[in-house]
């Protein structure tokens, strides 16, 4: 029998597929039937145990990452964010992307930037977005999605921990925008203001007014190889 996260791989393979070529076009079918099998992923899976759980609990690094596959046109990655903290807000310039939470709790706050982006990394610059509701995530939950316009920033906090979950992003951040402008950047946010949104979506509870930050020197990551089945 073939391993589940195996069959995630092929099929994000199949989904993303020239990814990076100017005239891709992504088939819904094709997204949606990834989006089902991210659905059934589970530690097991992936071969993530209580003990390797235990070891980052007790280590400095408030996150851990263990890389299991990217190419030009995506990357699949577990993130392990130890109990109490938080992933600052963060975009995703241009990418489509899951996390499916395999293990512990975590609230991700997701927002939806109100106007289209250059992804021009600018300290200090202002955005406007929309935060829609806070969602918890667990390893029943399904898992969450953002899209290159919808839900593309968001902010995970860790209320149970561990907390582990799986990230299939497309493209991956190095592989250079379209505009020929280099990598894509990982821009960090913090909010300046916020007001009741006036919206006919029932799931945005307000508009806020962000700012382009840089990264917290207090948030860093260490990693770990990955040790679940074999994708090819």
């Amino acid at each position: 029998m073939t391993a589940a996260i195996k069959t995630l791989w092929k099929q994000a393979l199949n989904t993303f597929e020239e990814r990076t070529s100017s005239g891709f076009k992504l088939c819904q079918k094709k997204f949606d039937k990834l989006r089902n099998l991210m659905n059934k992923i589970t530690a097991e899976d992936v071969n993530l145990n209580k003990q390797i759980l235990d070891f980052i609990q007790v280590q400095h690094a408030p996150m851990w990452v263990i890389d299991i596959f990217q190419n030009q046109d995506f990357a699949i990655s577990i993130f392990i964010l130890k109990h109490g903290f938080t992933m600052p807000i963060h975009d995703h310039p241009g990418m489509y992307g899951f996390l499916k939470v395999i293990s512990g709790v975590v609230q991700v706050n997701n927002y939806t930037l109100k106007a289209n982006e250059d992804h021009t990394i600018r300290l200090n610059k202002e955005e406007m977005a929309y935060r829609h509701k806070p969602i918890t995530l667990h390893s029943n939950s399904p898992a969450c999605t953002l899209t290159p316009k919808e839900k593309n920033l968001h902010e995970i906090t860790c209320i149970e921990g561990p907390a582990a979950f799986l990230d299939i992003l497309s493209p991956p951040y190095d592989v250079d925008i379209d505009s020929g402008k280099g990598p894509r950047p990982c821009r960090f946010f913090k909010t300046v203001s916020s007001s009741k949104a006036c919206t006919d979506t029932s799931d945005i509870i307000e508009e806020v007014k962000l700012v382009v930050i840089e990264g917290q020197p207090d948030f860093y990551s260490g990693s770990l190889k990955y040790t679940g089945p074999p994708l090819m």
